[in-house]
């Protein structure tokens, strides 16, 4: 049950039913929504929740995961301890109501893809949820003949254990299926996860190894990085060494409160 919310301005917010819900790994879970309105957006951008706690509304953005071509809006979550949104927002049951407001913002995907470019995407555990969007958008675009491949996308994927990978048979699938993707997760603390068999190490120790493998070389292709800021520098800094210049490492940083 939301706890009465103070007045909320209805020019400003819309309302949000969740639909359905999956348990991920412990404190991450996804949850599809629908909204009363059109809740227009691209590829890259974030929706903003809200719920009323302690006598005022608290908002955060969320990457949106799905396709802007599908009914429904998917949302990849992680709870913090202590969150003043995220643990409130974890105890909402399918069919709960909250207030999102009718504007997307965002631009980090706006120069993907560019074409003849090859594409780097690296991600952390949630951070996964804007290059899943322009995936799936890709994927019906060429289905429908919209679209061609004109150069590679790779997705570089990491977690600390392999039960974060929320979309792990997605992204499998996605690889089998479409010559022109890569997906490649990887774990950074093996010994927790000693039967995983794919890559080990963190997205700043292993993203040169795989972007050398793949011939994704500076002057052909772009990079967008998305997580916490430590990372994002790591990986710059990694791919900067390779001889990629800054114009073409794109950042959003990403924090779950």
């Amino acid at each position: 049950m939301i706890e009465s919310a103070p007045t909320i301005d209805a020019t400003k917010f819309g309302t949000a039913t969740i639909v359905s819900r999956r348990e991920a790994a412990e404190g991450l879970w996804v949850m599809r929504i629908a909204t009363d309105f059109d809740l227009g957006y691209r590829p890259g951008q974030y929706c903003t929740l809200a719920l009323p706690v302690g006598g005022k509304l608290v908002e955060r953005p969320y990457s949106i995961c799905s396709s802007p071509e599908e009914d429904e809006i998917e949302l990849f979550v992680e709870r913090v301890p202590e969150g003043e949104l995220t643990v409130p927002l974890y105890a909402q049951p399918v069919g709960a109501e909250l207030p999102i407001r009718r504007r997307c913002k965002g631009l980090f995907l706006r120069e993907a893809p560019v074409a003849g470019h090859a594409h780097i995407f690296v991600a952390t555990v949630t951070g996964i949820a804007p290059f899943l969007s322009c995936i799936r958008t890709l994927i019906r675009r060429q289905e429908r003949g919209e679209w061609s491949p004109a150069g590679r996308v790779f997705l570089l994927h990491g977690a600390s254990v392999s039960d974060e990978f929320a979309y792990l048979d997605e992204m499998r699938a996605c690889t089998q299926d479409h010559d022109w993707f890569e997906y490649v997760p990887t774990i950074s603390r093996p010994w927790l996860d000693p039967a995983w068999p794919g890559e080990r190490g963190r997205v700043e120790d292993v993203v040169r190894k795989h972007t050398d493998r793949l011939g994704l070389l500076p002057g052909a292709a772009s990079a967008f990085i998305c997580g916490n800021p430590q990372m994002i520098d790591n990986v710059k800094g990694a791919l900067r060494r390779g001889g990629f210049e800054a114009a073409a490492v794109h950042e959003e940083q990403y924090w779950p409160e």
